[in-house]
């Protein structure tokens, strides 16, 4: 027994003497004391120092809506740009993208169908979206006050199959609104893979980096106000930050810092035909059917979410020309077809099929997958007319009958024989 004890203060004399272990020690107290007083920081998301994405934007702009919108346009890049390019050509003006994130043809479509007057259709469409990253926005955004009356969702295969994607977690969209609220409703769908198991387990072990920009914002609001009050009285530099910010590359799909007057799209602009075979033959270098029924999951826990929150959801399978479609994985468009379908016929959404060789052409088109201006305006005027029709979504936007009447009352005048 005194051998033991001798041998306890041994090392207990020691582990001052090693500074790695102690900083371990340190580092882990530190990281059970916060996580039992602070497990969950009370900071919004939008004030976290993080890079200004799309989704930051986008969030911004929702959530300074004076109200939620009618109607909100989500999808991947194939539905973001023609719906901020239609919008050009149709107010006939220079739009930022940045600062523009309604659909004003769409609201305007659907006025003259009968909608009533100020309906607001809001562009939450996001570029490389995934369907796990349309379920995190609308998860993190669409509840309560804040829960629009219809989901304009446009899909394709692409937004169930990408090898740029290999889990939920690997995109800057869930990495944007991870902070807005724990996911342990779906955490069995983020650990698809090795390393998103991985760094899961680790974001739950270590709350300093799982925590880590709520801590800084945290932390730092009473660091600045004793720091303004001992400034106070200075005189201010006449530096201006404008000229520092960071700048995105141009690229409105890309990666990069997205800020203001990097995107302005202007009017009846000719856009020349680009060839992405090449991009779209990594998209779809495997069917990864893992990936894509986990992504079918999400799928119908956005629909789930939908419901829950009296929100009606309509499905536009997004135009393609025949190029981008025989780039696909043999069998791979027929089994997502099959599942939009079997959904539809649920009445869990309403489907507008849009992907005609019929009724868009190359010309439509400004690469093998994204709509140009024209293209965009066709296809939206057709999304607008399948919801004038569709008795679900007019009782959701209070569409007036009296203009339905009306036009089929012209309609069968116009064609009454003389």
């Amino acid at each position: 027994m005194p051998e033991q004890k001798q041998d306890n203060r041994f090392w207990l004399s020691v582990i001052p003497r090693r500074p790695i272990v102690c900083a371990l020690i340190l580092f882990a107290l530190i990281n059970v004391t916060l996580s039992v007083l602070k497990p969950n920081l009370a900071v919004k998301p939008t004030e976290l120092p993080v890079r200004l994405s799309w989704e930051w934007w986008r969030t911004k702009s929702y959530l300074a809506e004076p109200k939620a919108p009618d109607v909100v346009v989500m999808g991947s890049s194939l539905m973001m740009i023609p719906t901020s390019l239609i919008d050009a050509d149709f107010l006939n003006r220079n739009i930022d993208a940045v600062k523009h994130p309604h659909s004003v043809f769409l609201e305007s479509k659907l006025q003259d169908a009968g909608a009533p007057k100020g309906i607001s259709c809001f562009n939450f469409a996001l570029p490389g979206a995934m369907i796990s990253d349309q379920y995190f926005t609308a998860h993190s955004l669409f509840a309560g006050e804040r829960a629009p009356k219809v989901i304009l969702l446009g899909l394709t295969l692409r937004d169930f199959i990408d090898s740029g994607v290999d889990s939920a977690t690997s995109t800057p969209t869930y990495q944007f609104f991870r902070h807005f609220e724990k996911t342990n409703d779906v955490q069995h769908l983020l650990t698809v893979t090795p390393q998103a198991a991985a760094e899961a387990f680790y974001n739950n072990i270590n709350y300093l980096s799982d925590k880590r920009l709520e801590l800084q914002t945290y932390f730092s609001k009473p660091i600045n106000k004793v720091g303004n009050s001992a400034l106070a009285g200075i005189a201010v530099s006449n530096f201006d930050a404008k000229n520092t910010e960071e700048k995105g590359d141009g690229n409105i799909l890309g990666n990069a810092a997205v800020t203001e007057g990097n995107f302005i799209l202007p009017p009846h602009k000719v856009i020349p035909w680009k060839d992405n075979t090449r991009e779209y033959k990594k998209r779809f270098a495997s069917a990864n059917e893992k990936l894509f029924n986990n992504q079918v999951a999400f799928l119908d826990k956005l629909l789930a979410d939908a419901k829950a929150n009296h929100v009606k959801v309509v499905v536009a399978n997004m135009p393609l020309t025949q190029k981008n479609m025989s780039l696909m994985p043999v069998g791979m468009y027929e089994k997502y077809m099959n599942e939009m379908n079997a959904r539809a016929q649920r009445g869990e959404f309403s489907l507008i099929d849009l992907n005609s060789q019929w009724v868009f052409h190359d010309a439509d088109f400004q690469d093998t997958a994204h709509l140009n201006a024209s293209g965009g305006a066709k296809f939206m005027d057709l999304v607008a007319k399948s919801l004038a029709k569709n008795d679900i979504v007019r009782r959701a936007l209070a569409i007036s009958d009296d203009v339905e009447r009306s036009s089929k009352a012209v309609s069968s005048r116009t064609d009454a024989p003389l």
